[in-house]
């Protein structure tokens, strides 16, 4: 007698990733092979089933064919490539809609955010003691280094008028450092803004909105170990204030 074969669904349900982590690039050569490396290694060891989506805006260094040689060995590297489009927010709206796991999250290509932290982050989503955990740079047991002054004190600010604006009960709301259960992502993708990091803080705002619990875990937050930053501050600070506005004024 033939062995009964098994249901196709079953068979697919095996290969959906439980964990999807987001991870925008430009120009990342120095940094992306570090971070793809110690974050599957770390992931394995839970061990979770994962993706590590790179949503690549156009990069003119060898942040590409570094990817495409790790992906030979790392089946949960999936690249995806933006040869027209560029910016944050929508690169990781790209990735969340294409996302397949339960969990859903996002980090910086920069090493700034350590991979060490999210065995943490999903420990707490598998415990359902949160919805939405974000790594914070400003919660009690946090540091925050590397980062220019004019830069930390813009970010601080924006911080407190958040909360004021607002009324988020979260002191780092911008961090894109996060893992959240994937129903979040469905509820409040519609209603986003996709115009400069102010994205950041809205997801949180819209997750506050419709209940979900948000916990901050503290970081060891390193500002670029390689590379120059991409942001302008006042570029972001203009565009801050004008979104800031939107989200207050669609509640």
């Amino acid at each position: 007698m033939l062995p009964e074969k098994k249901p196709l669904i079953i068979l697919f349900k095996i290969m959906v990733p439980k964990l999807s982590i987001v991870i925008p690039t430009y120009n990342e050569e120095g940094n992306i092979k570090i971070l793809l490396e110690t974050a599957s290694r770390i992931l394995k060891q839970i061990p979770i089933s994962f993706e590590l989506i790179v949503v690549d805006d156009n990069s003119k260094d060898k942040t590409r064919p570094i990817i495409r040689e790790l992906q030979k060995n790392n089946p949960q590297i999936v690249l995806i490539e933006r040869d027209n489009e560029r910016g944050l927010a929508t690169a990781l709206i790209r990735g969340y809609n294409a996302s397949q796991g339960q969990y859903l999250g996002a980090m910086d290509a920069d090493l700034a955010h350590n991979p060490e932290y999210l065995p943490e982050m999903i420990k707490l989503l598998d415990s359902n003691k949160a919805d939405f955990i974000i790594g914070s740079r400003y919660v009690k047991g946090a540091s925050f280094t590397g980062k220019p002054f004019l830069n930390k004190m813009a970010s601080l600010c924006g911080q407190w008028l958040i909360k004021i604006i607002l009324g988020l009960n979260v002191k780092d709301t911008s961090n894109n450092y996060r893992v959240f259960k994937k129903e979040i992502w469905g509820k409040i993708k519609s209603r986003l803004h996709p115009d400069g990091n102010i994205m950041l803080t809205e997801i949180v705002y819209r997750a506050s909105k419709n209940n979900f619990r948000i916990t901050e875990i503290p970081i060891s937050y390193i500002e670029r170990r390689v590379g120059k930053s991409k942001l302008s501050v006042f570029k972001e600070t203009i565009r801050f204030f004008k979104n800031i506005r939107k989200i207050k004024s669609h509640t």
